[in-house]
């Protein structure tokens, strides 16, 4: 069909903090969402089909609610920075 597509991964791990927040931080969680974004914009700019991937991965210490909990923030902020 004539489609190119192009692949950005981005990796972020669920660490303990020393405050009862884990990491990502939010800044990272917003920077890495705001270059899913901005890659999706360049490909699509160039007629390429974008597929951006925000993983989280779920080796650690921390709990499957953490780990949604955590997804679910990383998930959000990239669909926002998308439809910006």
């Amino acid at each position: 069909m004539g489609a190119r597509f192009a692949k950005w991964r981005a990796v972020l791990k669920i660490t303990e903090n020393k405050t009862p927040d884990k990491y990502p931080s939010n800044l990272a969680i917003d920077k890495n969402a705001y270059s899913l974004a901005r890659y999706a914009k360049i490909c699509q700019n160039c007629g390429l089909v974008p597929i951006v991937e925000p993983e989280v991965l779920i080796e650690g210490t921390h709990d499957i609610k953490t780990c949604a909990r955590i997804s679910e923030k990383v998930y959000t902020a990239v669909f926002k920075e998308l439809k910006s």
